[in-house]
């Protein structure tokens, strides 16, 4: 019975001693994921394709890579935090590196890659010394200085069309520019606007000899200040005050107004991925100087306005999806101007510095519309303009930005409906 025992013993102790050293266990734990794929989804691939790895439950794990993606202009910078229980190696290791949220995923990759290795390789180094090779080589720059941030970034957008035949000629164009300065707690801006549209065509010619031009002049410019000021994570204050001055044949001669609000928001404004759900009520009042006087009478009009805007956008990698949803009036008499409206629209990173918007809008409204005994039925140019006064206007559009963004890492989405 004796020599059984120890028989038994000899053998187990054998098999303990010929088992090959397991597999290191290994956890990733994202705190901030970023604007990138990096975590879990490229972490987790660096771990599947290595055979010395294993991808296991945090309870389990051997080593727990926790991962915080910090904004900073274009660039997430990811870092990772190594927490060990293996003997002989360091109980924590931290790895910073960036990544270019505009690039591939191959190229982040790339640039992910080597950071989590060199955090990794020392805990394999323990269990499987012979799976890790080191080499040094000399770096490209032995000093690099540390790059200057700055809260202000500048835009510009501008797009244009144009045809031309012998007999037919439209051309048009808008350009846009803006200046903001950006914190995490205050965003402030400014913004000046152009457009204009030149359309050319044969006169035409009544039954009495009559000549009608059919030729079309429109232009507008305008600017305007906004601020957006965060009280916490999830409510904001702001206001926006702009004017603008028309072509003679538009709506109005010139328009202003002045708006402030308060907005709800169900993600923080730094949130990793860009997502936004909004909700926000807005208060102020309106000037306006027509062209034309109005059914009422009205040559000049002055009112308070209200409204709520319920907005939201969903971001995938480079490209975005939005919706916003809105409903105004002319406060203490919304029968006489109000509407409503819904824009979905689609943005699309295409490098760094340049971006793509495609939008369309359709609004249901209300409003005193022009005296038609004041239209001169034979101006084609004033009857064609009379489209602002329709009770439903659909409208789209695609335009390009290039723009230099601020390099703080601060962000600030609040009040973009207002």
């Amino acid at each position: 019975m004796r020599i059984a025992v120890i028989s038994c013993v000899v053998l187990i102790c054998s098999l303990v001693q010929a088992a090959p050293p397991a597999r290191l266990r290994v956890a990733i734990q994202c705190e901030e994921e970023g604007r990138t794929k990096a975590c879990p989804a490229f972490l987790l691939g660096f771990v599947d394709s290595h055979e010395v790895l294993l991808s296991s439950p945090r309870a389990t794990a051997e080593v727990i890579v926790y991962v915080t993606a910090s904004e900073v202009a274009l660039v997430d910078r990811v870092h990772l935090r190594f927490v060990s229980t293996v003997t002989g190696v360091p109980a924590v290791i931290e790895i910073d590196t960036d990544l270019d949220t505009r690039a591939s995923d191959d190229a982040q990759r790339a640039q992910l890659e080597p950071a989590f290795l060199r955090g990794i390789a020392l805990h394999v180094a323990v269990r499987h010394p012979a799976s890790v090779t080191v080499a040094l080589s000399e770096p490209k720059e032995l000093a690099v200085a540390e790059a200057d941030t700055t809260p202000w970034g500048i835009a510009f957008a501008f797009g244009a069309s144009g045809n031309r035949t012998e007999r037919f000629k439209a051309y048009a164009g808008f350009a846009e520019v803006g200046l903001v300065r950006m914190t995490q707690g205050l965003r402030l801006e400014a913004t000046a606007t152009s457009s204009g549209n030149l359309n050319r065509q044969p006169a035409l010619v009544l039954d009495d000899g009559t000549e009608v031009s059919l030729d079309t002049e429109q232009w507008s410019v305008g600017g305007g200040t906004e601020a957006a000021w965060l009280y916490d994570d999830r409510w904001s204050f702001g206001g926006k005050a702009q004017i603008s001055r028309d072509d003679p044949k538009s709506q109005f001669r010139y328009a202003s107004s002045a708006r402030a609000g308060v907005e709800w928001d169900n993600y923080a404004a730094d949130d990793p991925r860009g997502n936004r759900l909004a909700v926000m009520y807005y208060a102020g009042y309106q000037a306006e100087r027509y062209n034309l006087r109005n059914v009422i009478g009205e040559r000049f009009a002055h009112y308070p306005v209200h409204g709520l805007v319920v907005s939201g956008t969903l971001r995938k990698d480079t490209v975005a999806f939005g919706l916003s949803l809105s409903a105004g009036s002319q406060m203490f008499d919304p029968q006489r101007r109000h509407h409503v409206s819904a824009s979905p629209f689609v943005d699309i990173q295409l490098g760094g510095h340049v971006d793509l918007s495609v939008s369309f809008s359709i609004t249901k409204r209300e409003m005193p519309a022009p005296d038609e005994t004041l239209i001169d039925p034979l101006d084609f140019e004033q009857q064609s303009r009379l489209s602002f006064a329709e009770p439903l206007s659909m409208n789209g559009s695609l335009n390009v930005t290039i723009h230099w963004d601020h390099t703080n890492g601060a962000r600030n989405d609040r009040f973009s409906d207002l």
